[in-house]
């Protein structure tokens, strides 16, 4: 570790590649390459969690979905993560010298400008000119029957022919990135470490890959090359730094041996002491690092998607500093300063949401370290009866409970049961989470650049829509192209026929930054009968706008035709208002809640809006009829709308405020309200405040920790909900035979007289209960005294068979007792053991988990005392007759035993 420390106070710095990467392309050859800013880790893509790849953002401008920029050529660093899939490096982090779950990528692209003649000798510049490595210790590899390139590398760049590797398909040729698509093969250049590296993937290391696109694949495996070829190059910064500071692993780099430092400190423990401490210390890092720059980026933990992925790294960070180095309380978000410190300059997000970052981490580790204990017990348990019965697969409902219950990720699982030399029932986990899953998860709704290529074809032909929804909602319009099933034809006809269209110019806004899509018809004079299409939804594929259509009367539409497009007024109507108010309704939680309260999502249509936010703590009613009233009182000074279209800098210069999960380009359209909002947004609007009416807010709650949700209707929806409400009010006055205004009292009255009603009930059925303890405790005495077991229905309710359940085991000595009831037509269960049946591994939780099951239901609770319920109250006597039978075994097996 001394020598790895020491070259790095000579040798360039992580920010120093980064830096000289940018300027080098920036300032190659006549025309620079354009300069792109990191892409959010959250991708354009929805098919993809978190973004793997430097050239993900760039792959709708591959497929021909987006245009290129101008110049179409591009030089970027971009965050990237593999934790999930097949490009998981997961299992690897801590343990090799060069795998994370956050990394950075240096690339550079070209979109039909330049090809393998410039960026192989460019490449070769830059490794040799500005990193300073020695020509003599590098190595290139070619594909296969990739002459040009290899004549290139060996003619134009000098590379000699014994340091030019042929590779297959596997390792030197790329894409499609779905079944069909752009493809091409690969060059890469290797460094020579030394023979010091045994391991010949460390001793030659790759260090930037040169992808040529210069294929199509169509959907038949067939190969032709591309009218425009492209290049995406690929160059890991950490990897690259390790080489030029002769470290021995990425982690001995200034990138991330400041991060590891830190948690060290933190724990009392050296780097470079002991390989298991080690490791941990690089795992922590590492994580911290991919949980900063996720939160950063607007994730936040959760139980599903994204949101899933930073919860199960967050706990994963937790368990290994908890485990190996000593922490044994909350301490990730003590950290978070050290991340921030280290990337600040080239991530400024870093600081604008520093504050939440350590709000969101501190919450969930406390949530884990509430829950990690008990869910340790279970982890004991259950390994003690896999050991115990010989067994090395852990049951998937047992894993099921560590996730649901106790908050442990399945990966998180599989690692604790991993290190015992176990394995997870990973099926029997998935049969019992598609249980929990009443109904399917609904399909998300968003641009897919994977299944999309049949949109780019079409966008090469027809070009880009233009839309003209700002200034009008009907206009004359060519169509440009009819889809079916997901196939381009000519025409389309037929009664209730669903298709999509396309269309020269529409007024019809495309679903985007979480407002849906317009609704409408298209129509056509066409003799006695006309033509009308009704359109259901709007989306948009790059420059294209998709209409999706249903055929409602007429003979047949073709392509080439014009025809009327008309948006229907009152839906866009209903959809400006709650867009509209969404802004109010963003201003004022900052307002009343501070400026930490940042947008995490939203969406807008006719019926309602939805505003996700970030705050770590309920919002009080106080707080809420502070910003509903703020927002009302907004909307009564009907101040005009002003929509700009202005520079992106220049528009967060002015001080508008970036909407959540929306993608913007050089040029923005910023929608202002007076002195209330001013948002980055590309979405319809009114004209002037006046025009919402008024808001209502519906509901507010948590949906993610550190994540809160306001619902709200506007306008006409508003007016209806009070009407509503307040026939219901004056339907429950009239029940309660008061004016209005005295009937809140009268309801209180009658819910505190229900109350003492229902506790003389309760304490009506105890002294019943009461009756039959001694009775059931006789039972119990005149069982056999060396298996004093009971199974017994009774006519009871559920609290009456846990209170004799209860005091049962108070007054007995040794006993297993099985309480049952039928209680409206479900099984209720109630199970009581005693000390030293449960030593022997007898346990009242078992018991009610197995007469549930067979009465269709299931429960569990502590091995002394548990409850549980079925849903045929029919089988009671045979769960009863079936349960008690095996344990009258098990008491015999451990009596002779």
């Amino acid at each position: 570790m001394a020598e790895s420390a020491a070259a790095t106070t000579s040798a360039m710095s992580g920010a120093e590649i980064r830096n000289a990467f940018i300027q080098f392309f920036k300032e190659k050859a006549s025309t620079p390459h354009l300069h792109k800013p990191s892409a959010s880790l959250v991708p354009d893509n929805p098919t993809v969690l978190l973004t793997p790849a430097g050239m993900l953002p760039f792959v709708p401008i591959f497929l021909g979905i987006k245009p290129p920029p101008s110049p179409p050529r591009v030089v970027s660093v971009q965050k990237c993560a593999r934790v999930s899939g097949k490009a998981s490096d997961l299992e690897n982090v801590g343990r090799t010298a060069f795998h994370h779950t956050f990394f950075e990528m240096l690339g550079n692209f070209s979109f039909g400008d330049y090809f393998k003649a410039e960026i192989i000798p460019w490449s070769w510049e830059f490794v040799t000119q500005i990193l300073k490595l020695p020509p003599e210790k590098l190595y290139v590899s070619v594909y296969e029957t990739d002459m040009e390139a290899r004549d290139i590398w060996r003619d134009t760049v000098g590379v000699s022919e014994e340091r030019i590797w042929f590779r297959d398909e596997k390792d030197n040729f790329w894409g499609p990135p779905g079944p069909t698509g752009p493809c091409g093969p690969c060059s890469e250049i290797y460094v020579d470490r030394g023979e010091s590296f045994t391991d010949p993937e460390e001793r030659y290391l790759e260090i930037w890959n040169l992808v040529f696109m210069e294929l199509f694949q169509d959907a038949d495996g067939n190969r032709t090359p591309l009218e425009k070829k492209n290049v995406d190059t690929g160059m890991g910064l950490e990897r690259i730094a390790m080489v030029l500071q002769n470290a021995g692993n990425t982690f001995e780099t200034d990138l991330l041996m400041p991060l590891v430092e830190a948690v060290g400190k933190l724990a009392g423990k050296d780097y470079g002491k002991s390989p298991q401490t080690d490791t941990a210390l690089k795992i922590v890092a590492d994580h911290l690092r991919f949980v900063c720059f996720c939160l950063a980026d607007g994730v936040t933990p959760s139980n599903e998607g994204r949101g899933y992925v930073v919860r199960m790294i967050l706990r994963r960070a937790v368990r290994y500093g908890k485990k190996d180095l000593g922490l044994n309380e909350p301490f990730l978000y003590r950290l978070a300063s050290s991340v921030q410190k280290c990337y600040q300059e080239a991530y400024p997000e870093l600081n604008e949401k520093f504050k939440q970052t350590v709000e969101n981490i501190q919450a969930e580790e406390v949530r884990f370290f509430e829950t990690l204990e008990r869910g340790s017990k279970l982890v004991d348990e259950v390994l003690a009866d896999l050991k115990k019965a010989g067994k090395n697969v852990v049951p998937g409902e047992d894993v099921f409970k560590l996730y649901d219950t106790y908050g442990f990720p399945v990966e998180l699982t599989a690692d604790i049961f991993k290190e015992q030399g176990m394995t997870l029932d990973e099926a029997g986990f998935e049969a019992c989470m598609d249980t929990q899953r009443q109904t399917a998860r609904k399909a998300h709704k968003g641009e897919s650049i994977v299944d999309d290529q049949v949109y780019a074809e079409i966008l090469k032909q027809v070009g880009p829509t233009q839309f003209v929804g700002y200034e009008t909602l009907v206009t004359q319009a060519t169509v440009k192209a009819l889809i079916v099933d997901g196939k381009p034809v000519d025409e389309v006809g037929g009664t209730n026929q669903a298709f999509e269209a396309v269309l020269d110019t529409t007024p019809f806004y495309a679903e985007s930054g979480g407002q849906v899509g317009d609704r409408g018809s298209f129509s056509r004079e066409d003799g006695p009968h006309g033509l009308t299409v009704v359109v259901n939804d709007t989306m948009k594929v790059g420059e294209l706008f998709i209409h999706k259509c249903l055929f409602d009367n007429g003979k047949v539409l073709r392509v080439g035709e014009t025809l009327k497009a008309q948006v229907e007024p009152l839906t866009r109507q209903l959809a400006a208002i709650h867009h509209s108010a969404t802004h109010l309704l963003n201003a004022a939680l900052k307002k009343v809640l501070g400026d930490q309260v940042s947008q995490a999502g939203s969406y807008v249509s006719p019926e309602g809006a939805r505003f996700d936010f970030t705050l770590n703590r309920g919002v009080t009613p106080n707080e809420l009829q502070r910003i509903e009233l703020m927002v009302n009182q907004w909307i009564l000074e009907n101040v005009p709308r002003e929509a700009l279209v202005m520079d992106i800098e220049a528009a967060k210069a002015s001080g508008a405020v970036a909407m959540f999960g929306e993608k913007y380009g050089d040029e923005v359209r910023v929608v202002t309200y007076g002195n209330m909002s001013k948002e980055l947004c590309g979405g319809t609007h009114v004209d002037a405040l006046g025009q919402i009416g008024l808001i209502k807010i519906t509901s507010e709650s948590a949906i993610a920790a550190g994540i809160r949700r306001i619902e709200m209707v506007a306008g006409e929806k508003a007016y209806r909900l009070f009407k509503q409400s307040e026939s219901e009010l004056s339907r429950i006055a009239g029940l309660m035979k008061s004016p209005l205004k005295e009937t809140p009292e009268k309801v209180e009255k009658l819910v505190e007289e229900n109350k003492a009603k229902d506790k003389a009930i309760k304490a009506l059925q105890e002294k019943l209960a009461a009756q039959e303890v001694d009775g059931v405790v006789a039972k119990l005495a005149e069982s056999n005294a060396e298996a004093p077991v009971l199974f017994h229905q009774m006519n009871q309710t559920a609290d009456g068979l846990k209170y004799i359940a209860e005091q049962v085991g108070q007054k007995a000595g040794s006993h297993v007792l099985l309480l049952a009831a039928d209680v409206e037509g479900k099984a209720v269960f109630v199970a009581s053991v005693s000390k030293n049946f449960v030593a022997q591994k007898i346990s009242a939780g078992d018991i009610v988990k197995k007469v549930a099951s067979i009465c269709g239901g299931g429960g569990g609770g502590k091995p002394n005392f548990a409850q549980a319920g079925g849903k045929d109250a029919s089988k009671i006597a045979e769960a009863l007759q079936t349960v008690q039978a095996d344990i009258l075994d098990q008491i015999k097996t451990l009596t002779k035993a």
